[in-house]
């Protein structure tokens, strides 16, 4: 799965509504109180992105991530793939991440992110990074001792 290098590594995804609310509206902050309104879900939702994860549960977490890129990529011959994986915002170029899920994955693969990520907004992150760190999230667990 050769990535061209002229693709960038990450890239902040932005909802539709929030541009449009704010090119359509001379005072979107006004607007933005209807989409910004928390619901216990929305809020659980956060608080579990927001927590930081163990090196078993980011590596499984960036297995199923990766497998569904792979899916997606598989699906792109046909173009009720291409149809499916545009309806489930599905891409075999890039995974979706949180700011702190992506935080992550770029400490393990040794970048340094000292406060250049916000935690709550969407990145998307190209699928040769997301191997990287997964291989190098398996060569660490296979070479550190269980304790019991």
């Amino acid at each position: 799965m050769p990535v061209d290098d002229a693709e960038s590594m990450i890239r902040e995804v932005r909802p539709w509504y929030k541009r449009w609310i704010g090119t359509r509206s001379i005072y979107p902050e006004r607007h933005m109180r209807f989409i910004n309104a928390a619901s216990t879900l929305s809020e659980f939702e956060t608080r579990m992105t927001l927590a930081p994860r163990a090196q078993e549960e980011l590596a499984a977490f960036l297995d199923v991530r990766l497998r569904i890129a792979e899916r997606a990529r598989a699906r792109t011959s046909s173009a009720a793939g291409r149809l499916f994986n545009i309806l489930s915002r599905e891409n075999p170029d890039y995974v979706r991440l949180t700011g702190s899920e992506l935080k992550d994955v770029l400490q393990i693969i040794g970048a340094e992110v000292d406060d250049i990520v916000d935690p709550r907004a969407v990145f998307d992150l190209r699928v040769d990074v997301i191997g990287e760190a997964l291989a190098t999230l398996q060569t660490y667990a296979s070479s550190t001792p269980v304790q019991s």
